[in-house]
């Protein structure tokens, strides 16, 4: 028993590393539904979806820089002081209003004329314009509304990654749980057994038949055996926290259960090399990359034709006066072409050019770093799905073989033909084979589900 404890601890801390996409069993809408669930109430998708709008608004403001744009501005001015500007009228017509008077011997023309000082900050002081632009040649909003358009197409993937794991652990968090939940049943039926030898000696003594040390070898092996589901139900509880978690709901929500995955049966393995091809086909990760490389692209042409020049039409109109006196100022009108052509940035654009296809080469590596790790992973999982199929075989019969084995030994001691020590291990060995290959069952599933993570499919 101490055995059998020992691997039902080890084997149901199995860590929720595996991802899952589909497995061999005819789902029912149990774990249709909660997928649905999770998928509608899932923090991490949720984040994703808000992420996909944000850069939608990035779309759109792109779109929008082709627009007229309109400002209005104004601004009242009150000054005094500042520099100021010296106008010398005095100097400028005195001497010729004194020749003047000289010539018509007369004081008609003033001789006393004061030079001016002219403030230049204008005093109680309006300007309001209205102005109107518009890009009419621009490379940059051309390749920005391409590029934001790809980022776009990233967000999108990232949900379907992020979907397709919350699927993957919704499945691998219901298997861990349906796991403890039928190492439980086991025990349980184990225990069952126990009370009924319990129950049989206990008359077996009464009767002078059995001495009482036989009723404490199976009290203790019933304290034993509940020792052990204590621990499994712990493990159900964390399991469920887990699942429910997932699921974006209460923590202590029962978990209903499938009768279709507890049914699952041994689906064959497809050809490694077929399950390769799939891999590199379909897998998302190829996408987002390739959406990456499209995105350097764009942006090496956009920075390219930074060089070329940009136009602009714009004009408006105001009203700019000084005191309100609108017969000096009033009313004004604007119209013209903005041109910007950047002749030499220093070979700025030139390293930019550099920095991306050092990016391109890393996308590159990338792509052949993914490529060898999905036929890795590929080759692992079918090997190790082999492996426990040939397991699962021989677990079956195995069981089988111990159920016989105890069933007839069971037989013999309640005529009194076989001893205790001999029950006792027929009965952990029955148990110890079903706990087994209740473990290898569940292994199996997540590792089909591993492989169609994988293959995507």
């Amino acid at each position: 028993m101490l055995k059998m404890r020992i691997k039902i601890s080890i084997l149901l801390f199995i860590p929720f590393q595996f991802i899952s996409l589909s497995v061999c069993y005819a789902q029912s809408d149990i774990l249709n539904n909660y997928i649905k669930d999770a998928l509608s109430n899932n923090l991490s998708i949720q984040s994703e979806i808000l992420k996909e709008e944000k850069q939608y608004s990035k779309v759109e403001q792109a779109n929008k820089l082709w627009k007229p744009t309109v400002d209005l501005n104004a601004s009242y001015l009150f000054a005094e002081g500042g520099r100021e500007l010296l106008f010398p009228l005095g100097d400028l017509f005195n001497p010729v209003y004194g020749t003047l008077n000289q010539l018509t011997s007369s004081t008609n023309f003033p001789t006393n004329i004061e030079n001016e000082k002219i403030q230049l900050t204008p005093n109680n002081y309006l300007d309001l314009q209205l102005s109107i632009s518009k890009p009419l040649i621009n490379s940059s909003i051309k390749y920005n509304q391409r590029i934001q358009n790809e980022l776009l197409r990233i967000n999108v993937l990232n949900i379907e990654l992020s979907k397709r794991e919350i699927i993957a652990q919704v499945k691998i968090g219901y298997f861990n749980y349906l796991k403890t939940f039928e190492g439980l049943t086991i025990l349980g039926e184990t225990e069952k057994l126990l009370l009924e030898v319990l129950n049989f000696n206990k008359k077996l003594v009464k009767y002078d038949k059995a001495t009482p040390d036989v009723l404490s070898d199976v009290e203790y092996q019933i304290a034993n055996l509940q020792s052990q589901k204590a621990m499994v139900m712990e493990e159900q509880n964390l399991s469920k926290v887990y699942f429910n978690l997932l699921l974006n709901r209460s923590l202590d929500a029962e978990i209903l259960i499938d009768e279709n995955v507890l049914n699952s049966k041994i689906r064959e393995s497809r050809n490694i090399t077929s399950l390769k091809n799939d891999a590199l086909q379909s897998r998302l990760e190829f996408r987002k990359l390739d959406v990456g490389a499209i995105v350097n692209s764009l942006n090496q042409k956009r920075i390219d034709k930074e060089k070329k020049p940009t136009l602009g039409i714009f004009g408006g109109i105001g009203l700019q006066t000084e005191s309100f006196n609108f017969s000096n100022g009033g009313q004004l009108f604007t119209v013209g072409l903005g041109m910007n052509w950047d002749l030499i940035d220093g070979g700025m654009r030139k390293k930019r050019i550099e920095e991306i296809k050092v990016d391109q080469r890393i996308l590159e590596n990338e792509r052949k770093r993914l490529s060898q790790k999905v036929e890795i992973e590929v080759t692992q999982v079918v090997y190790k799905i082999r492996s426990l199929q040939f397991r699962m075989q021989a677990e079956k019969v195995a069981v089988s073989s111990a159920q016989k084995s105890f069933d007839a030994i069971y037989a013999r001691y309640r005529n009194d033909k076989a001893v205790l020590i001999q029950l006792t291990q027929a009965q952990n060995s029955l148990t110890t084979s079903k706990m087994t290959r209740v473990l290898s069952k569940y292994d199996y599933l997540i590792l089909l589900s591993e492989l169609d993570r994988i293959i995507e499919k």
